[in-house]
Parts: structure tokens; sequence; C-alpha cells
């Protein structure tokens, strides 16, 4: 049997060759332009509080107007054509497929892979009352 040490120091190991991996290499140095780049951290900051604005309005059923929709339009125009912007979202989908395949491999290594939707999680929720 394993023990939780084991398993925590393979962890970091693994979290060690994570942050040497290219993905992660290309995106601290994407953020760093980002931190060296005032307009792109101002519209980057910009998109996102408008993103929320919007969501918030629709979260509360309130109507999103057709000025909210041209500034967010206008924001994402300037977001696709802002090169530092535009690498970071690249960087940002390549370190997410990374951690996708890392989460999957260690999922496929569990004795629970392929069980849900075969009435385990109803099992245990009702041995435990629920």
């Amino acid at each position: 049997m394993v023990t939780t040490q084991e398993i925590v120091d393979a962890a970091t190991e693994l979290g060690a060759q994570v942050a040497r991996h290219e993905a992660v290499v290309r995106l601290e140095t994407t953020l760093k332009k980002l931190k060296d780049d005032v307009d792109a951290q101002r519209l980057f900051n910009d998109y996102h509080r408008h993103m929320a604005d919007v969501g918030q309005k629709k979260e509360q059923g309130r109507p999103i107007e057709v000025q909210d929709k041209q500034r967010l339009e206008s924001l994402q125009e300037k977001m696709v054509t802002n090169p530092v912007l535009r690498e970071l979202q690249i960087h940002q989908m390549d370190y997410l497929d990374l951690m996708r395949r890392v989460d999957d491999a260690i999922a496929g290594q569990s004795s629970f892979a392929g069980l849900t939707g075969l009435g385990v999680d109803e099992g245990l929720k009702d041995s435990q009352g629920s």
C-alpha cells in the first residue's frame, strides 16, 4: 500500500515537471509581458469588469442594453487584436490542455474510473442517508 507521504512526494515531483513544461514556461513569459504592458492590462481589466457587469445584469433578470452589447463587442475586438492578450489566450489554452491531460491520466488510474453513471453516486447517497 502507498502512503500519503509517498503520494505527496510524487505530486511534488509532478508539480516540478509541470513547471518546466513548455506550455507553463510560455504562459509565465506571457504573463510577464502583460505585467509590463499597461495598455494590455487596462484592456484586460476593462473587458473582465464589463463581462462581470453584464453577467450580473443577466443574473438579476435586468435587460442587457444595446450599448452594453456594443461595448462588449468592441472590447472583444480589441482583445483579439492586442498581441499580448492574443498570446495570453493561446498559452492559457495550452496550459489548460496540459492540466486536463494530467488530470485524465491520474483519474484513469483510479479503481473508480469508468464508474460514473453506473449508480455509484446514488448508492453512496443512499448509504449516507441522503
